[in-house]
């Protein structure tokens, strides 16, 4: 391209102590830079030409406006005017010129007033305008043929050199692009400490965007409230868990409505708030704000502030911090995941301990208690048989009774474990042989109400039982009652089951709240348990006289084909 344009104009021999215009056109290809380009570009042409200015408009993936020379204040007047019209002709619509003509339209137009002549021709990307370049000449001065053939020349090879380092601009955009995904990417599958991932990806998007800071807000629902959960820039100390209310700010209006939002003059806009730069001291100029969303849900906003660039933040911006917002989206469900697996995981290894402890408990109280008593009854029968052998017959009777004890216990002991009955014969015959061994060896009075047989499944019919036990456990351990209800019930195609005691209640608020400090879960594996198999668990108790104990009750939906009635 430069060569065929030397070809067909050919250019006076090169001063010595000046570049000669064949290293201007080939330090022009070699810039990287699409703005340095430009104006080395507009300096050549004004020079070339003679010109007192220039001014060249570019509108790509973003609007480029450039000046040399020293411009006449009505002469930029009405350059400002000409490309206010183009640039917006540019946007609302595509200005094509065919490429049947043989030079570009080149338009020549007089001051009033002055003798200053203005010259305007367009910059082209193959037969589309992507810009224009204006001249201004001085009193007296007239472009001739072969500067006209030159200028428009020029500025076709300025307007598709321009095109070619947009793009790769754009490329290399959308690599550095790929790089963050790429790390950010990297993090969520390496590490799980959500803080630094989030505060890593928050730099990550600052950085790429180009903006001189970035936030991400987390909605609390309770308060209606947006926290800066995690923070990068010159104030991101200071932002740390601070709130703003749900309906206030720009980025409140995203948490609410769901739709990103580019703001480039912030202070032109009734939506932004000034609180938080009252607090921080920091001057918000520019914003672009996008929900965060999980499962469709809107649980936060990522907002990027004060782009460098003075072209302000555009589509591509939000584009890309949609796809960050996405990823941390990700990273916090994933991190919520994990925790709420490592909560589980406690929650099963206390569960454990606590069935251990139960069932060292029961076997020292009962068959290691009996055996020890059969062992030193067998002493004592070996004995007795030397020197009283009429009396061991009556030994072996109390002996006999004892191995029956240690029987019916072990029994017992296997039947909490995992009564099989559940699995032969379903959950109803299960519950009944429970009361039935409450009563053999409880203090307290066992009420039971039951119904014809259920249908549930094995998994469903055991968490069920596992739930009525956990509630007779917590009676047997804390209630000191007398009486205890068992009913089970069907209501609106629903089976319900009522644990009930008339012993020590208690506050149920409270008990919740000290989980953690008393290390006793029992209420809450009732409602992890009832949550797997999709039922309600209501809790009530009164430590006060009247109607002083505790109820507890199971509610979920009859399996299909099931149509039972109450036993009689």
């Amino acid at each position: 391209m430069v060569e065929n344009f030397l070809r067909e104009n050919p250019l006076p021999p090169p001063e010595s102590a000046k570049p000669s215009v064949v290293d201007e056109l080939f330090d022009l290809a070699a810039t990287r830079n699409l703005d340095t380009m430009l104006r080395k570009a507009l300096g050549m042409v004004v020079r070339i030409v003679g010109a007192e200015a220039g001014s060249i408009l570019l509108q790509t993936q973003s609007t480029h406006r450039l000046r040399a020379g020293v411009f006449r204040q009505e002469a930029l007047s009405r350059i400002d005017r000409w490309e206010a019209v183009i640039s917006k002709h540019l946007q609302d619509t595509v200005w094509t010129i065919p490429a049947a003509l043989s030079s570009l339209p080149l338009s020549i137009s007089n001051l009033a007033g002055s003798q200053l002549a203005l010259v305007n021709i367009p910059l082209l990307q193959d037969t589309t305008v992507i810009g224009a370049l204006s001249l201004v000449l001085s009193p007296g001065h007239e472009l001739a043929d072969p500067q006209r053939n030159l200028l428009t020349r020029m500025a076709r090879g300025i307007g598709q050199l321009a095109s070619l380092m947009s793009d790769l601009e754009l490329a290399q955009q959308r690599l550095n692009q790929m790089g963050v995904f790429y790390q950010v990417g990297q993090a969520l599958v390496t590490t799980f400490d959500i803080n630094k991932l989030l505060s890593d990806t928050m730099q990550l998007a600052a950085d790429v965007i180009d903006a001189g800071a970035a936030s991400l807000m987390l909605i609390d629902e309770e308060r209606q409230e947006l926290v800066f959960e995690v923070s990068h820039g010159s104030r991101s100390k200071m932002l740390r868990q601070q709130r703003i209310p749900l309906d206030e700010g720009i980025a409140g209006w995203v948490a609410r409505n769901g739709y990103p939002v580019i703001v480039n003059d912030a202070r032109t806009d009734p939506r932004f708030s000034h609180r938080v730069d009252v607090r921080t001291g920091f001057l918000t100029q520019s914003i672009a704000a996008v929900p965060l969303k999980i499962k469709g849900r809107i649980i936060g906003v990522l907002e990027v502030l004060n782009k460098y660039s003075g072209a302000g933040f555009n589509q591509e911006d939000v584009r890309l911090m949609s796809s960050i917002a996405a990823q941390a989206a990700i990273a916090l469900e994933n991190a919520r995941l994990y925790q709420q697996v490592r909560q589980e995981r406690d929650h099963i290894i206390k569960a454990q301990e606590d069935v251990r402890r139960e069932l060292a408990r029961k076997l020292h109280d009962g068959p290691v208690q009996l055996l020890s008593a059969i062992s030193m009854s067998l002493d004592h029968l070996e004995r007795l048989n030397e020197v009283k052998p009429e009396a061991v017959h009556n030994e072996i009777n109390a002996l006999r009774n004892l191995v029956r004890n240690a029987m019916r216990d072990a029994r017992n002991i296997l039947f909490e474990l995992r009564p099989i009955i559940l699995e032969t014969q379903g959950l109803v015959a299960a519950l009944e042989e429970y009361v039935n061994q409450l009563r053999n060896t409880e203090s307290f009075t066992v009420h039971f109400k039951t119904i014809e047989e259920v249908g549930y499944e094995p998994k469903v019919a055991g968490t069920i039982f596992s739930i009525v036990q956990e509630a007779v456990n917590n009676i047997k351990r804390h209630a000191n009652a007398r009486n205890v209800w068992i009913l089970l019930e069907l209501k609106n195609n629903r089976f319900l089951v009522s644990v009930r005691d008339d012993g020590e209640g208690f506050d149920v608020e409270k008990t919740d709240a000290g989980y953690d400090r008393r290390g006793s879960f029992g209420l809450l594996n009732m409602r992890e348990r009832a949550e797997l198999i999709e039922a309600e668990l209501h809790i009530q108790s009164r430590p006060e006289a009247p109607n002083r104990g505790t109820t507890i009750q199971l509610i979920l939906p009859l399996p299909p084909l099931s149509n039972l009635k109450p036993k009689s």
